[in-house]
């Protein structure tokens, strides 16, 4: 058994001292501190939420499986082929996804109860023991980290290539075939090599130096950030996109116009932005005071406001009408006038200072560490930022997602209403069934299933709301969660 520290300019690499739990299953107590005990809770807890998000993909396709033709609403705008590619399409990706959380939770227990951690850190010491700065011997570990977590996706990439494709009748010509998918993979563990290490490196710099609640110095960083990049939209729209010019005149100016005013929104802050190719055709209002803008991607005006001659074939006839615009950019000025966006913003930043305080907390547990198989007191120090959120966070996230879906779901429903009273109603009924038949998306979701994995809700349930509210009905509080 050799010491824990040796000369760093040794030829001979550091031998670590074997004090881990190993295989243990019988904890010396039954506290949150003995590690054995812990990493049996914390197993459970990944089983547990896994089993759950499971759950709610088994209901997702089973609601698949019962359904066999678009809804009455949609039958003009959706032919029996294109509903059942459509269902293809989600039911793929549903099982797919479930099939990701299974491999997921037999992972993560085997990571914990073999020590995989530990043994990566074992390998990497091997190779760099006798480095003496601590810093290098992290950035080598997460290295041979991100490499291990690239393989770990590969059973599931055998799944879906070997099994859903063929299930599903994915077209060859669509989907890359296994070879280029492992291939990409080989260049995803290239790439992670190259982004990991200067965060690694920042990572390191600021739990050194930023105190026991190092977290919220990256709180502070991110919020920044989003607040320069808020601040930037409003100023300068979103040159990222494409090139931006003032909306020409004519009648889409003219409908505009009138929805500006009924808004109070300055018609002078009003951009066209001709974009790239973007499948999400949409419009965008930020900001408040002199900061006001509103953005409209040419994909969501018909034809892309340009001559049919200019147009891809799949480009003809896809879009709004005027009216339907003015009616979706009603919509989204409800949004602004309601502050949706201010209160989101809000909303997911106190989310996430909480996720910081609670991750910050986790993090200097050693016993985590520990259950994790690693010497008590001798791990790499960047390891505890996947342990705690695989491990420990889990069940605050799926909390804090859902009350941050429902708030978005439940403001979409808002700025409807607004709309709607407005009267704009009939006209968004018509831009959401537009927008739907340009786009074709599977159009039922199990109730359970969208409040975690939906973060508006379906155009369908838009579509009813907006139907009911014509007969002076409204939907139930259970479909508005």
């Amino acid at each position: 058994m050799g010491s824990l520290y040796q000369d760093p300019m040794a030829s001979v690499p550091m031998i670590i001292m074997d004090e881990t739990i190993g295989l243990r299953l019988v904890p010396d107590e039954i506290s949150l501190s003995d590690p054995v005990m812990l990493r049996h809770v914390l197993c459970s807890s990944i089983v547990v939420h896994n089993l759950f998000h499971v759950i709610l993909c088994c209901r997702q396709l089973r609601k698949c499986h019962r359904v066999q033709e678009p809804p009455r609403q949609m039958r003009n705008v959706m032919s029996p082929a294109a509903f059942q590619a459509a269902k293809n399409d989600e039911m793929h990706a549903v099982e797919r996804q479930l099939m990701g959380y299974v491999f997921d939770a037999i992972f993560s227990c085997m990571e914990l109860y073999f020590g995989v951690f530990h043994i990566l850190w074992d390998r990497t010491m091997a190779l760099y023991g006798n480095v003496g700065e601590i810093v290098w011997r992290n950035l080598a570990y997460m290295a041979l980290f991100a490499t291990y977590m690239v393989f770990r996706t590969l059973p599931l990439v055998f799944y879906e290539k070997l099994t859903l494709d063929n299930r599903y009748n994915v077209d060859p010509e669509k989907a890359p075939p296994l070879v280029g998918v492992i291939c990409a993979l080989a260049f995803v563990i290239v790439f992670l090599q190259v982004l990991l290490i200067p965060l690694t490196a920042i990572f390191l710099y600021i739990e050194i130096y930023g105190g026991y609640y190092f977290v919220f110095w990256i709180w502070g960083f991110l919020f920044a950030v989003s607040m320069l990049a808020l601040i930037f939209f409003s100023l300068f729209g979103l040159p990222c996109l494409g090139s931006s010019s003032r909306l020409p005149e004519g009648s889409l100016r003219n409908q505009l116009l009138v929805v500006l005013e009924d808004y109070n929104f300055p018609s002078n802050r009003v951009t066209l932005m001709h974009t790239f190719h973007i499948a999400n055709a949409t419009a965008f209002v930020w900001g408040y005071g002199c900061c006001k803008r509103l953005v409209i991607l040419d994909n969501l005006i018909h034809n892309r406001a340009m001559p049919v001659a200019e147009l891809l074939p799949e480009e003809i006839n896809m879009g709004l009408s005027d009216i339907q615009v003015a009616a979706f950019v009603a919509h989204q000025l409800s949004h602004w006038r309601y502050y949706h966006l201010l209160k989101g913003f809000i909303l997911v930043h106190v989310s996430l200072i909480i996720y910081m305080a609670l991750f910050g907390t986790c993090y200097h547990v050693h016993a985590l560490y520990e259950a994790a198989g690693f010497p008590h007191n001798y791990y790499p120090i960047i390891v505890g930022y996947w342990l705690v959120y695989k491990y420990v966070m889990p069940p605050y996230l799926t909390i804090a997602n859902w009350i941050i879906f429902y708030y978005i779901r439940h403001s979409e429903y808002t700025a409807d209403n607004d709309a709607w009273r407005r009267g704009y109603g009939p006209a968004l009924r018509e831009a959401l069934l537009k927008l739907f038949a340009d786009h074709h998306v599977f159009p039922f979701d199990d109730h359970w299933y969208l409040m975690w994995y939906r973060t508006r809700p379906s155009c369908l349930q838009r579509i009813r709301n907006l139907q009911r509210l014509d007969l002076g009905t409204r939907l139930s509080r259970i479909e508005l969660i």
